[in-house]
């Protein structure tokens, strides 16, 4: 009878550890996937005359991407510097222009991040006197 009791407390304990361990849903937790933060960069500068190297302001710079169908446009201060944040990286091209110089076009190839200062030299236009005496050296 003692045998009887054991093996029933057996099987009985057996029976319910496996119902407790079907009944357990132990999943392994699916990972979460947080996105990396793209990093945003700025092209920076000053704009200077390429001979007297004193900064020109009122210059219009502007930046284009056309891969990302980017662009914006400012204009420099007194002190001839300019700014274009929270850029996406990629091909840039830069250009400036004031009244008197030639124009000036930069490429940049701005990294994920990168802060990069591309200063510009403009050179001043040759004045035309309308006499033909342009440098231009005749007929």
């Amino acid at each position: 009878m003692f045998k009887k009791i054991v093996l029933s407390m057996f099987i009985f304990t057996a029976i319910s550890c496996l119902s407790l361990h079907n009944g357990i849903n132990a999943q392994t937790p699916t990972p979460t996937v947080v996105p990396t933060p793209v990093l945003k960069g700025n092209i920076s500068g000053t704009v200077t005359g390429k001979k007297s190297g004193n900064p020109i302001k009122g210059a219009k710079v502007s930046l284009k991407n056309n891969d990302l169908n980017f662009k914006d446009k400012t204009t420099t201060g007194t002190d001839g510097k300019y700014l274009f944040s929270d850029l996406s990286a990629g091909n840039h091209v830069l250009r400036a222009k004031k009244s008197g110089y030639k124009n000036e076009k930069i490429k940049i190839d701005l990294a994920e991040g990168e802060n990069a200062v591309v200063d510009i030299q403009l050179k001043k236009e040759k004045k035309d006197d309308g006499n033909g005496n342009d440098g231009g050296g005749g007929y």
